[in-house]
């Protein structure tokens, strides 16, 4: 009785190494997604405050225009924020590409990772049982 007490506290340590491994590269993972995605809220937010500076800049050109003052300041103004939000689109763009190919690269490295370590508690755990049961004759 007390061998099998002993056996069942080796195979308990091992499945809570295999389940800290696990949730290691699960984590690992999710830390990834979360700073990409953050990035890209973040894009997205810099370019909606873009987009808001735009209009606004329009509006005030019209009022310029209605009032005959500051039409080339207001002109300038409005070509700059224009200019800032298509930039931030262009940008925006290019990172939401390169967003989708880092992810699917970082998801399959990840469970390529996950794989090799679940292959390798398995042979551990094998290996044991293996032990034991040459122990056991």
């Amino acid at each position: 009785l007390e061998k099998y007490d002993e056996v069942f506290e080796k195979l308990r340590k091992l499945e809570d190494r295999v389940a800290s491994d696990q949730e290691l590269k699960l984590t690992e993972l999710l830390r990834y997604y979360t700073r990409d995605i953050q990035a890209a809220k973040d894009l997205l937010y810099r370019r909606a405050r873009a987009l808001a500076d735009n209009e606004n800049s329009n509006k005030a050109l019209d009022k310029a225009r209605l009032k005959g003052k500051d039409i080339a300041q207001a002109e300038e103004n409005q070509k700059q924020c224009l200019q800032k939000f298509d930039k931030l689109s262009e940008s925006g763009k290019k990172e939401l590409t390169s967003f989708k190919a880092r992810r699917v690269v970082a998801f399959r490295k990840n469970l390529i990772e996950m794989t090799e370590l679940e292959i390798k508690h398995a042979k551990v755990r094998w290996l044991k049982c293996c032990v034991f049961s040459f122990k056991r004759n």
